[in-house]
């Protein structure tokens, strides 16, 4: 009664189980994050091998060579922004995941910085990786593993766009399942 004279909204925090679009983006930058971590990194280092030990390199070369050349052949640009990737871009799927997780509205600024960083890095990617000298032989199956990023970045935008995208007025009814 006394804040409702005073017109202040009291909020209550909505739990994640409520938020099934932020499980998917929290699932998404999981992905992303798994990247970075055991691809990106050793990309940054060396080039991609045929005969890499590792599996999961070995299995990118394969992809690579049949659905994105241009990933293979490993131009400067595009290993500096795979570094880019790997160590910056890297810590901000960790602060998203976080963010979604505890729900930390806080961070909603950062986050649309982080996308809007990330996004003009998507399209400059695709525009050469469509258009460019080596373009994709196969669009799907470049966008198999690459199309989540875009979705993520929509996703996270979208949850992003009020003030407040992880709770609610406490005078507001909860919306049913």
């Amino acid at each position: 009664f006394f804040f409702s004279l005073l017109n202040i909204n009291m909020r209550q925090s909505v739990p994640l189980w409520n938020r099934p679009i932020d499980i998917i983006i929290v699932l998404l930058y999981g992905y992303f994050l798994f990247s970075c971590i055991f691809i990106e990194r050793f990309y940054c280092e060396a080039p991609l091998q045929e005969d890499d030990a590792d599996w999961l390199l070995k299995a990118t070369y394969e992809y690579s060579e049949k659905y994105n050349p241009l990933f293979l052949s490993r131009p400067e640009w595009l290993r500096s922004a795979t570094c880019v990737s790997a160590y910056v871009l890297g810590f901000g799927y960790i602060v998203g995941v976080l963010t979604f997780l505890k729900g930390i509205e806080s961070m909603r600024i950062p986050l649309l910085m982080f996308c809007s960083f990330k996004l003009n890095a998507l399209l400059l990617y695709y525009h050469l990786e469509f258009f460019g000298s080596m373009p994709a032989p196969n669009i799907v199956m470049f966008l198999a593993p690459e199309g989540p990023y875009l979705i993520s970045l929509f996703l996270t935008m979208f949850r992003m766009r009020t003030a407040h995208p992880f709770s609610r007025n406490i005078t507001e009814k909860p919306k049913m399942k």
